[in-house]
């Protein structure tokens, strides 16, 4: 799903504005343009030490539902800005490591780590930071702000009716699918702490028993079982 990975000259989007001091005006009383950024909170910063590398994690949520790829951009860029000189490690004076994750609610960046739209890495191999997207996401918020529906926002509409018609919807069965998953990898690591492949089908066969419960409940057929994934870890936050 994250299909696009971008290379930006990123320093230069920020020296327009986010930099300036004062007013935000040049010697000559011309005002200097600030590069848009998507509104956000920080939810937490991870820093975390080894003798050979110093790592920053930096997670972060969107305040809005209007966005751009370009503001995303800027946003962990700014983000970024803020945290690359963090220096209150034991043996180094600034991270080697950084990672910025960008997500589109407080829950997701709380509850699904992985269900980021944005994010930014920068390893001491990388002259830039790094930008990724998750395009399917960027693709359904930028849709939802538009008066178009393509081809994947008609299916949402059409698996969100199936849902309704069963006296559910789409995130309540995706979050309980999530939460499902969870409890049974914690069921699979007391009876296999050492995991392995006896691990790994014992939670498998410990989801399948609750996600068929839960699908039989609400008359679900399991052939839109992936459909609500793949829909409910786009437009559920």
């Amino acid at each position: 799903m994250r299909t696009k990975t971008i290379r930006h000259l990123i320093f230069f989007a920020l020296f327009a504005g986010l930099f300036s001091c004062g007013d935000s005006k040049t010697s000559d009383n011309q005002v200097v343009t600030q590069a848009p950024f998507a509104p956000y909170k920080i939810l937490r910063t991870e820093p975390y030490e080894t003798s050979g590398k110093a790592q920053i994690k930096c997670y972060a949520y969107l305040t809005t539902d209007t966005i751009t790829t370009d503001k995303l951009s800027v946003t962990l860029t700014k983000i970024y800005d803020g945290v690359k000189n963090y220096s209150d490690f034991k043996s180094h004076s600034s991270p080697t490591v950084v990672a910025v994750y960008l997500f589109t609610s407080a829950d997701k960046a709380t509850d699904m780590p992985e269900a980021w739209i944005a994010m930014l890495s920068k390893t001491p191999s990388e002259n830039e930071p790094r930008i990724t997207f998750d395009d399917f996401e960027v693709k359904a918020m930028v849709g939802a702000t538009d008066n178009q529906k393509d081809e994947d926002e008609i299916k949402y509409e059409q698996i969100s009716e199936y849902l309704k018609q069963r006296n559910t919807d789409l995130c309540f069965i995706y979050k309980t699918l999530y939460d499902m998953e969870g409890q049974t990898i914690k069921q699979a690591d007391i009876k296999y702490p050492d995991f392995g492949i006896d691990h790994s089908e014992y939670q498998g066969k410990l989801y399948a028993e609750e996600k068929k419960k839960l699908f039989k409940k609400y008359n679900i057929n399991d052939s839109v079982s992936t459909t609500i994934t793949v829909f409910g870890m786009t437009y559920c936050k």
